[in-house]
C-alpha cells in the first residue's frame, strides 16, 4: 500500500499553493474567477489525464509499443445543488506507428492501471474514446 502526502495553503484571496517534496503548483482558488489559474476542477481532470498518460507510456514502454505523442482532452459536467460532477468524458490522441489492435490493448491496459481514472470512475460517469493522430 503506498500513502500520498500534498500540503495545500492558502497563500492569498484568489490562490492556493500545493507543495509536495521540492515541487509547488499554484492554483485558483476563487470561485468563478478564470483569471487566477487552474480551478480545483480543471486540477482534478488535469490529474487524470495526467495519471492515463502516465500509465499509457510506462505500458508502451513495456509492450515496446512506439508512442510519437500522446494527449488527451478532458471535460466534465457539473451540477449546482447539490455540487458534484456528473461526468467527466475524455479523448484521448495516440501517434504511433503501432497496428489499432495493439494500442486497442495498451489504451485498456493504461486505463485498468490509472490510479486516478479507476478512483473517479467509482465516484461519476467516466467516459473515454481514443483515435489515431494525424
Amino acid at each position: 500500500m503506498q500513502t500520498y502526502r500534498v500540503k495545500v495553503e492558502r497563500t492569498d484571496p484568489q490562490h492556493v499553493r500545493a507543495s509536495v517534496r521540492d515541487f509547488t503548483l499554484e492554483l485558483g482558488a476563487r470561485r468563478a474567477d478564470t483569471e487566477a489559474g487552474f480551478n480545483p476542477v480543471e486540477t482534478l481532470l488535469s490529474a487524470a489525464g495526467a495519471c492515463l498518460l502516465t500509465g499509457l507510456q510506462f505500458v508502451a514502454e513495456t509492450s515496446r509499443i512506439s508512442l510519437e505523442a500522446a494527449w488527451v482532452e478532458l471535460e466534465a459536467t457539473r451540477q449546482d445543488k447539490p455540487p458534484t460532477l456528473t461526468q467527466i468524458r475524455y479523448r484521448l490522441y495516440l501517434k504511433s506507428p503501432a497496428p489499432p489492435e495493439r494500442l486497442e490493448r495498451l489504451i485498456e491496459l493504461a486505463e485498468r492501471n490509472s490510479t486516478v481514472l479507476q478512483t473517479l470512475a467509482q465516484a461519476v460517469r467516466l467516459q473515454g474514446s481514443w483515435e489515431v493522430a494525424p
